[in-house]
């Protein structure tokens, strides 16, 4: 290894799989593989490191790896130093572990972070843990009863411990990325969003006042309202609440937990004001949602010159992945189903009740929906029906959750067919129980997942910036119009 990190073995002991609470959150996984903002948290420590260590940090997972841990620690030199941090230590000032690993080949002193069970542990002679090896081969250091005595107390850093439900909802507030004009600053009792579109936080502010009394409750209660300068900003209660995205990617619901979710969200789109409207109404407002916004988020996409490359790429792999052939066999598909798309009313809409923007406690059946589209008045509150079960629909059984945080795989069969692979774990078996729970109030599943199929192509030009997932958005737009064409499935 090369200065400065020559005499430094820098290790993230991550053997310990989530326990507890947390494991309810995101299932059996080690620490390090818990996505957060479309990375593994390995990914986010890594990237915290200082370049020059980065390729040589040590990641404990298997028997194997202590294997090769103890036989560099017998052949280093004597003044080499060690620094072992828990897969479960969690950063939220990246830059203050970048700080302390620049400084660790120049530390002269032991010192861990806490007296008790401490997530980050220096030993400047690594030969010290050889010392300790039968106790580090059976635990991990930061679960060690012991009291490091004989070490000095870090202050400059302050990691939580993500094994501790607290500090875990804490690190992972937040946990879906903000567009870029928002921007969300969090402390221990309030979120304050801000954005530069004033508009669109004044609509969000009012929201809350305007729906009716009976859809607050599911809400969460904006306030302190500030128009200031070039940014507009609210405040929000905290509710350390884990988004059900976050859960749902990391197989966290049963059968047994993620029942109650549905019926609770349904029961929500369920009971939300109604106002009559005339089909003609309805049939309008349905191809203004669903039709006429795809054919422009399309002409969008058309117009700039990532969204040419990427279609011809697509164009090239399978011309069925078009997005103008898609959009024509849309539109077929629409009209051969319109008469699905057309209601005697209106409902008070969210607006986007996708997974991400749902909170929800599984064990206490705790749900709260966030980020609502907002209204400037009444009128702004209605929306059509269907909008908010198909954006429902998208996270349930479109796998929207899981190409956002960049869970699946693209590759070529051996036929060279593109193809689209999620990493499930056991949702073959909770999406039945979606598709069962729409089929028993009376929902059309075909028609739902048609406007689904309009909500994945109209969002091709708002994540252009990631050429794989727009990509993913074709691939998965085609299999839902296949199912549509089908009819088999429903």
């Amino acid at each position: 290894m090369s200065a400065p990190n020559a005499k430094l073995l820098l290790v993230l002991d991550d053997r310990e799989f989530a326990f507890g609470e947390v494991r309810n959150l995101v299932g059996s996984r080690r620490f390090g593989d818990i996505v957060f903002k479309r990375q593994p948290l390995i990914d986010h420590f890594r990237a915290a490191l200082p370049v020059w260590i980065r390729s040589h940090l040590i990641r404990l997972q298997t028997d194997d790896d202590l294997v090769a841990l103890r036989s560099m620690l017998e052949t280093c030199s004597e003044d080499t130093s060690v620094c072992v941090i828990a897969g479960r230590a969690g950063f939220s000032q990246a830059e203050r572990l970048t700080q302390l690993v620049e400084r660790l080949p120049y530390a002269e002193e032991d010192f861990t972070d806490t007296l008790y069970k401490p997530l980050l542990v220096f030993l400047r002679n690594a030969h010290g843990l050889v010392e300790q090896w039968p106790a580090f081969m059976a635990a991990p250091l930061h679960t060690w009863e012991k009291a490091w005595q004989g070490s000095q107390r870090l202050q400059s850093v302050e990691p939580l411990d993500l094994g501790k439900i607290r500090d875990f909802l804490s690190y992972t507030s937040g946990s879906t990325a903000t567009r870029h004009f928002n921007e969300m600053e969090i402390d221990t009792y309030y979120y304050t969003k801000q954005s530069s579109d004033k508009l669109k936080m004044l609509a969000e502010y009012s929201f809350y006042g305007l729906v009716p009394e009976s859809m607050r409750p599911w809400l969460i209660q904006p306030f302190d309202f500030d128009d200031s300068g070039d940014r507009a900003s609210y405040k929000m209660l905290r509710y350390y609440l884990a988004d059900t995205a976050l859960q749902w990617v990391h197989g966290a619901f049963e059968v047994d937990t993620f029942t109650p979710f549905v019926d609770r969200l349904l029961f929500f789109l369920a009971e939300r004001s109604r106002r009559a409207c005339t089909k003609e109404q309805s049939a309008a407002m349905a191809h203004e949602l669903f039709v006429s916004k795809l054919q422009a988020r399309v002409k969008q996409f058309l117009t700039l010159e990532e969204g040419q490359r990427i279609n011809k790429l697509a164009f090239s792999a399978n011309p069925e992945l078009d997005i103008s052939y898609q959009l024509e066999r849309f539109l077929k598909l629409y009209k051969r189903h319109e008469k699905g798309f057309v209601f005697d009313h209106r409902v008070v809409g969210h607006g986007d009740p996708c997974f991400s923007n749902v909170l929800y406690d599984q064990q206490r059946y705790l749900m709260k929906l966030i980020d609502p589209k907002g209204a400037l008045n009444e009128e702004g509150l209605w929306t059509h029906p269907l909008y908010d079960l198909c954006k429902v629909s998208h996270s349930a059984l479109g796998d929207y959750d899981f190409i956002n945080n960049g869970l699946y795989d693209l590759g070529f069969t051996d036929s060279n067919e593109l193809f689209l692979r999620f990493k499930h774990t056991n949702h073959a078996m909770l999406k039945p129980i979606f598709l069962q729970r729409l089929k028993a109030a009376g929902h059309d599943v075909r028609v739902m997942r048609l406007g689904e199929a309009s909500l994945f192509l109209s969002m091709l030009p708002l994540h252009i910036d990631y050429p794989n997932k727009v990509i993913a958005f074709l691939l998965n737009a085609r299999q839902i119009l296949d199912e549509v064409e089908s009819e088999s499935r429903f």
